[in-house]
């Protein structure tokens, strides 16, 4: 005879559980290393050419902006990952007269999971990893008046009052 608390572990709380796992793992914010390229790379082009007009990455090309900023001597990377990636931030830290500064170049978060602390995290994380490096300060370039500055804001950025973006075009 089929004991009945047996019966219903088996056809539901096992599937439930199982189905139920990857909801219910915690984030863990880890170092970034060449095994997260292909993820991230991934990320990316879901994320940037979903949210943001006229984006139009590729598997490939963000794949070799990441291997270039991961290639470059200051690099500092971390990624947010529970059953799968979450999100990831990059960038370099360079020599500055006497100080040390950090180019914030990507952050990037899953679509689904935006506005529920994993981008804030990642920062945190960075900031505190910057800090144990004796980094001054972060800059980045972000896209003006948007929801990217609007969370920079959020996190104690502000707008500089000393610096301006330039650009020249090259090929019309």
């Amino acid at each position: 005879m089929y004991d009945m608390a047996a019966l219903y572990y088996d056809l539901y709380y096992k599937e439930y559980i199982t189905k139920s796992l990857p909801l219910q793992m915690k984030e863990e914010i880890l170092t970034f290393t060449v095994e997260h390229l292909d993820e991230c790379a991934n990320l990316a082009v879901e994320v940037f050419n979903g949210e943001l007009p006229n984006q139009h990455w590729t598997r490939e090309t963000a794949r070799v902006r990441l291997q270039e900023i991961f290639n470059t001597s200051g690099f500092v990377g971390l990624v947010c990952r529970s059953w799968e990636m979450q999100g990831f931030v990059v960038g370099i830290c360079e020599q500055w007269e006497n100080t040390l500064r950090f180019e914030l170049k990507t952050i990037c978060v899953r679509s689904d999971r935006q506005g529920h602390g994993i981008g804030t995290n990642l920062l945190q994380q960075l900031v505190n990893t910057l800090k144990s490096m004796n980094v001054n300060s972060i800059y980045l370039l972000t896209s003006k008046d948007g929801l990217a500055e609007a969370f920079y804001t959020k996190n104690g950025f502000q707008r500089s009052p000393r610096m301006i973006f330039m650009s020249h075009q090259l090929i019309q």
